[in-house]
């Protein structure tokens, strides 16, 4: 698809990845320079007055930045839909990575001039109050919420994004050794499981965390969640896995996920995160379910 002259609403958020990431003014430029028009707002008022000639909501920053704006959207009950376009400016940048788009915001502009538009399903939990909550990468049981506090915790000094995300790995790798195993309770539309486990996560897309590929093929247009569940006898095949990406080796993550576009799920202890966050769980009983391609996001077209 051919896209000329387009209106791009540029979310930037400027505190996202490190300080080598573009300016507004010069991503801004970059926009203009392809022969776009380009507004800018901050990232707290990407839905906000949106001018209704508007082509594309571009987001420079991380996977929080877009979940935000998905967030927002779905809020506004997508009054102000429109094609989302990723400038990936975030430490781990899973959802770039999960769809192919370039971790070089210039060559992910590039992607405009020849595209395709790519569905992307949301996720929708149920079970911890009276609302339901929503995601977009991943929720999770175990080893991955502790990992989350412990590093919001710690002051990493981390050079960069990569500085940073070996510093996560370390600390996950340790975690995978030591984390106590905890009861599982999984039920899908296929079968159940009951099984003592360290990490279980229910992925929207391949990638998550310190830029852990745990579901190569996810699609996050499916209609399918693909469900990592990591027992006490794969303890070993987790830490090898970690192993592999410290040593920046070629790995595949060998635990094979379960497919599903429905699921129940409660977990023995009270370690739990939706995306970024980690929320109070007390071993409710969750249920999780799609809502099928609710957003569209600019791919590289074929």
């Amino acid at each position: 698809m051919k896209e000329h002259g387009k209106k791009v609403r540029l979310v930037h958020n400027p505190a996202a990845g490190d300080e080598d990431n573009g300016d507004k003014d010069e991503l801004c430029q970059l926009i203009e320079e392809l022969g776009h028009h380009c507004t800018v707002v901050a990232k707290k008022d990407a839905v906000k007055k949106i001018d209704p000639e508007t082509d594309i909501i571009a987001l420079a920053g991380g996977d929080g930045t877009i979940k935000m704006t998905i967030m927002a959207l779905l809020e506004k009950k997508l009054r102000f839909k429109r094609p989302i376009a990723i400038l990936p400016q975030g430490t781990a940048n899973n959802i770039a990575i999960s769809l192919g788009i370039p971790l070089d915001c210039k060559q992910a502009m590039n992607l405009w001039s020849h595209f395709q538009l790519k569905k992307f399903d949301v996720g929708m939990v149920t079970g911890l109050g009276r609302k339901p909550l929503h995601f977009i990468e991943s929720i999770g049981f175990g080893v991955f919420p502790i990992l989350m506090e412990k590093m919001d915790k710690k002051n990493t000094n981390a050079a960069n994004a990569e500085d940073e995300i070996r510093i996560a790995l370390e600390q996950l790798r340790k975690l995978a050794l030591t984390f106590p195993a905890k009861v599982l309770k999984l039920v899908t539309a296929t079968g159940s499981i009951e099984k003592e486990c360290i990490m279980v996560e229910v992925m929207n897309i391949s990638s998550m965390g310190p830029r852990l590929v745990l579901a190569v093929d996810a699609d996050p247009g499916d209609g399918q969640f693909d469900i990592i569940v990591v027992t006490a006898d794969q303890r070993q095949e987790l830490v090898a896995y970690i192993d592999g990406l410290l040593k920046k080796k070629d790995v595949i993550f060998n635990i094979k996920p379960i497919r599903a576009s429905r699921l129940t799920m409660e977990w023995q202890g009270t370690e739990f995160h939706i995306d970024d966050e980690c929320k109070g769980y007390t071993g409710q009983r969750l249920k999780i379910s799609l809502l099928d391609s609710l957003i569209e996001i600019i791919v590289e077209g074929n």
